[in-house]
């Protein structure tokens, strides 16, 4: 997120008395996520936070803790997935197939692994991924490199938004109920929603 915020003395949770239980500790656990994980090993869940640092240039550490372990929770669901484009293989597979061709693209490209390259290398690496243009084409004889890099931005993106502080950084005022917004016209705002800088 860039670091100059537009609402920098926002913060949505101060509103959070002022929703119902159940957002409160929904929200809330948000906040504090595990840092278990019933899915991916420990070296995976590290390069899946070095990769999902990049893709949303966000380096909070309880912002990528919590987007990490939303994922892993995903991956280990019991419920299935909704659609899957044909030849894409299941989630979890897709996942750790990703995951260990994203480190043979750094080691093809730059001779060691994702989490010691540089934020430029990094971003090629993910460049390169998200294009199909891919040095270690062997890693991923199992799995389009397009497809694993487009189903993981979807589900950062997903995780990365519904985080309390990245609200707070877009200005988000959190859920409507039960309060509910009042002041839908254009270019008005209820009492307890952000205010931008000079406004």
């Amino acid at each position: 997120m860039a670091k100059h915020r537009r609402y920098p003395s926002y913060d949505v949770w101060e509103q959070h008395q002022n929703w119902d239980v159940h957002t409160r500790q929904v929200v809330g656990a948000r906040k504090m996520p595990q840092v278990a994980h019933r899915y991916l090993q420990q070296a995976e869940a590290l390069l899946l936070q070095a990769i999902v640092s990049v893709l949303v240039d966000d380096h909070r550490l309880e912002v990528l803790t919590f987007v990490v372990a939303h994922l892993d929770d995903s991956l280990a669901s019991a419920i299935g997935e909704a659609q899957r484009k044909v030849g894409v293989p299941p989630k979890k597979e897709l996942y750790r197939l990703g995951l260990a061709g994203v480190e043979a693209e750094s080691h093809a490209g730059y001779g060691t692994e994702f989490g010691a390259l540089s934020a430029a290398e990094q971003q090629e690496v993910l460049r390169q991924i998200s294009t199909g243009n891919v040095k270690d084409t062997e890693a991923w004889s199992q799995v389009a490199p397009v497809d694993f890099f487009k189903k993981l931005l979807h589900d950062t993106v997903q995780a990365y938004y519904s985080h309390p502080l990245v609200w707070s950084d877009i200005g988000y005022g959190g859920p409507a109920y039960p309060r509910g917004y009042v002041r839908v016209e254009k270019g008005l705002t209820d009492p307890w929603e952000a205010r931008a800088n000079g406004e």
